[in-house]
């Protein structure tokens, strides 16, 4: 049933759009888990689980402000554009049984 479903929703989203409140819902999101592993770094008392929480929240509050900064190494890589003079095939997808009548 949850491979019907992603299969379905595979089809209606597109990876190409990065849309601003995407950018920070997740953004935020990362930076809120940062501030969450700071705060809980601060309860550690060994100092090896200190500085590694530490490291952590550092490595997601960073990944959050990049996020939010639209930075380009988070971006999927460009595809190749077909040769001029050919025409770019298009695969037409066949019906999913998810919808088929039983």
């Amino acid at each position: 049933m949850i491979g019907r479903l992603s299969f379905w929703n595979k089809d209606n989203t597109s990876s190409e759009v990065d849309c601003l409140g995407c950018r920070l819902v997740s953004g935020f999101g990362l930076i809120g888990i940062g501030v969450f592993l700071l705060a809980q770094a601060k309860r550690r008392s060994k100092p090896l689980e200190n500085y590694t929480m530490k490291g952590l929240a550092a490595a997601v509050g960073a990944l959050g402000v990049a996020r939010l900064g639209n930075a380009g190494f988070l971006k999927p890589a460009a595809k190749e554009k077909p040769e001029e003079g050919t025409m770019p095939t298009k695969t037409i997808p066949k019906d999913h049984g998810f919808f088929s009548r039983r």
